[in-house]
């Protein structure tokens, strides 16, 4: 019986330190300043910002310019968000770091197109009946 309950233990601690992802306070701190709520860590990854010009416009109407850093290595640090669309779908929220230091994110609709949207969009998203008040 000891042997069982060792091994439910360990297997379950096992699975929350692999299965999850601790979210820094600062990337919870930025999305609740415009209202966000983090539902899960989806996923990080670390690139060159190397994109044709429409990409960056896309991301200018949702008030992300990321142009001064073409050419750098940014951090992009994807969430599920807990909000969701009035449709039940899901909404996530992207945030860019340069050098540890938090420089923009925008906001995603799941199955809209081109679905960016800046953070400080919610109460307009909802005014228009897009997301769920």
């Amino acid at each position: 019986m000891k042997k069982l309950l060792l091994l439910f233990f360990v297997s379950a601690f096992f699975l929350v330190s692999c299965g999850g992802k601790d979210i820094p306070e600062v990337h919870n701190d930025y999305l609740l300043q415009h209202n966000w709520h983090i539902k899960k860590f989806q996923k990080a990854e670390t690139k060159v910002l190397d994109h044709f010009p429409e990409y960056y416009e896309s991301l200018r109407i949702a008030d992300l310019d990321l142009k001064e850093y073409e050419g750098k290595e940014v951090t992009i640090t994807s969430y599920l968000l807990k909000e969701k669309q009035i449709n039940g779908e899901k909404m996530t929220a992207h945030i860019y770091e340069y050098d540890g230091d938090i420089i923009g994110g925008h906001g995603v609709l799941a199955n809209w197109s081109p679905g960016l949207f800046s953070l400080t969009d919610k109460q307009r998203l909802m005014d228009e009946g897009i997301m769920k008040k």
